[in-house]
């Protein structure tokens, strides 16, 4: 019999007496197979498990979660069935339907699809917590879809034009007569910030809508429904935000201001036509989340203490590099408030304004009637400032105005798109700036990137991270063996992502006379690299391999968001290869 044949299979695999009786109790109670109840035990990998179990069943494996099911075919179940039967439908072949399962024991299955729908069956082997999580992702979004279909828009439209400044979220929640569009909006935002979201994407196609959120960098989607909504729920997100819902040709921008488990959150929302309708971007901008002390932000104690004394010198421009999404923001605005002192003045150019700062004057940018960043600067150096902040150096108007600012006894904080805080010199004398004024006002550029750490409480030793891969990485053969590197596994408390936050990593360097000679002589990025790292620079890689080495980040998150050492700028791979390494 195959029950037997699973014990013995389970008991070769280290399973004692007392675990099989457990499992045989979960089988004949809960009404489940061996391989979900193995699975609740929660003492082998899904990887394992799913092997062991194919081969048994002597069906195929899927990976749910790394499946994007279409709707159509999410729809060939109907959402009673699959919760009852705990299936998920995942392809149709013709009169056939793939059905992922972890319980291919129950014969029943196959029969009532059959006599319901009138498809035929193929099953595959899935875990049973990711069937679960599917279950919630396609049809309790099904649900919400259709019973906001069947209701009518009465109250939405009553609210909507009554709309005021500031909503109460949490009011809102639990008032019985607010429309169905406003409680899924309000719901929306409500999963954005209790997940920790960055952005919303409410994303328009031509059978159904989407909803996703970003969390750790990653986007997930939460929701799917019909199109059917779409228009209802665009309008109710641009009423809130006070845009002009007419207009639905032209790109929009608005802003929310809600107040979430009674702390108020702002949303920047911006707009933009596809060829199925508007997409719809939120990005949280939460203050209560925004951590404004230097010494949490990922620096390391040395890069850490360059860093605060070159935004403590009485002069010079300070640059944090990295590409959108960075932290650049973030690091910014700590060194703000890091020296935002009664005796100071703080302006700032933004675009946007991303948080309000109590004690600083912020300025936001209106390119359309010639608020830029260069006239702001302009208009800044007239009004007795001590700490220029200008969002971003995109222009050589700007770059000249703030070596200018500079040079003139100011300290100018600002970011540059660049990949290495060696190639923003590079930039700069690209943009036209000479390189005196740019050895004469540089006090330090700062390169980071965000990396996920691992989560703490389902992390293990990634054995397939040897000492040759860590040498390949850049760590030394004599430190390789050392190191041991670390990975997550994935947990209901990270959402089976293995990963839980993010953690900054950097590359100071600081322009020492040394280096200062050496850009006024006109040296290549090879030779600044070399000064910088003999000056004390760590690398973003050799930064993101001392995390990995501490157990905060996995081997393959240092490859995710950081380049080798001799491969990080167009430059550099022109000439020799630069083999320094890290310990």
């Amino acid at each position: 019999m195959l029950t037997d044949t699973i014990k013995e299979t389970l008991r070769n695999m280290g399973i004692v007496d007392k675990q099989m009786a457990l499992i045989d109790n979960k089988v004949q109670n809960q009404k489940i197979s061996y391989f979900a109840a193995v699975e609740q035990l929660n003492i082998f990998q899904e990887d394992q498990l799913l092997e062991v179990f194919s081969k048994l069943y002597n069906i195929e494996v899927t990976k749910l979660g790394k499946m994007d099911i279409p709707l159509n075919i999410i729809k060939l179940i109907p959402g009673d069935m699959a919760e009852k039967f705990r299936i998920i439908p995942i392809d149709r072949v013709g009169n056939n339907i793939v059905i992922a399962t972890s319980n291919p024991e129950n014969a029943q299955v196959q029969y009532s699809i059959k006599y319901q729908t009138g498809y035929s069956t193929q099953l595959v082997l899935a875990s049973d917590r990711r069937i679960g999580e599917a279950l919630k992702k396609y049809y309790d979004s099904q649900k919400t879809a259709k019973e906001i279909n069947e209701r009518q828009f009465k109250d939405y439209e009553a609210a909507s034009t009554n709309q005021a400044s500031r909503i109460k979220i949490t009011d809102l929640k639990i008032a019985g007569g607010d429309g169905p569009i406003i409680k899924l909006v309000n719901d929306i935002l409500i999963q954005c910030v209790d997940r920790r979201g960055s952005d919303i994407h409410i994303e328009p196609y031509e059978s159904y809508f989407r909803i996703r959120l970003r969390v750790d960098g990653d986007l997930m989607e939460i929701a799917r429904a019909s199109s059917a909504i779409k228009d209802a729920l665009i309008s109710r997100v641009k009423i809130m935000a006070n845009m002009d819902i007419a207009e639905k040709r032209l790109p929009q921008d608005g802003g929310i201001r809600v107040v979430i488990h009674n702390q108020p959150v702002d949303f920047r929302v911006n707009s933009i036509p596809t060829i199925y309708g508007e997409k719809i971007v939120l990005r949280l901008l939460d203050k209560t989340s925004l951590n404004l002390d230097m010494t949490a932000l990922g620096f390391e104690k040395d890069d850490l203490l360059r860093f605060m004394d070159s935004i403590h010198k009485p002069y010079g421009i300070v640059l944090v590099t990295g590409p959108t999404g960075s932290g650049k923001t973030t690091t910014l605005y700590s060194a703000l408030a890091e020296l935002n002192k009664v005796s100071g003045n703080i302006m700032t150019a933004e675009d946007p304004v991303e948080y309000n700062l109590d004690g600083i004057n912020q300025v936001q940018m209106k390119a359309d009637i010639g608020l830029d960043f260069a006239a702001a600067l302009r208009a800044f150096l007239r009004q007795d400032p001590d700490v220029i902040m200008v969002g971003e150096i995109r222009d050589l108007e700007t770059a000249q105005i703030a070596v200018k600012a500079a040079l003139t006894g100011h300290i100018v904080l600002s970011t540059l798109h660049t990949n290495t805080a060696v190639e923003s010199i590079l930039r700069l004398k690209n943009m036209g700036v000479e390189t005196f004024n740019i050895a004469s006002s540089l006090n330090a550029i700062v390169a980071q990137r965000l990396a996920k750490k691992i989560c703490p409480y389902c992390k293990v030793v990634d054995d397939l991270i040897t000492p040759d891969v860590l040498v390949r990485l850049g760590i030394k053969e004599e430190y390789a063996s050392k190191v041991k590197a670390y990975k997550g596994e994935g947990c209901p408390r990270c959402n089976n992502a293995g990963t839980k936050g993010r953690v900054a990593i950097h590359e100071v360097l600081t322009v020492t006379e040394t280096m200062k000679e050496a850009i006024i002589r006109n040296e290549s990025s090879i030779e600044l690299k070399r000064l910088a790292l003999e000056s004390g620079m760590r690398t973003l890689r050799q930064s993101a391999l001392k995390k990995m080495a501490m157990g905060i980040i996995s081997c393959q998150e240092v490859m995710a968001v950081t380049a080798a050492d001799d491969e990080e700028s167009e430059e550099d791979k022109n000439h020799s290869k630069n083999t320094r390494k890290v310990g």
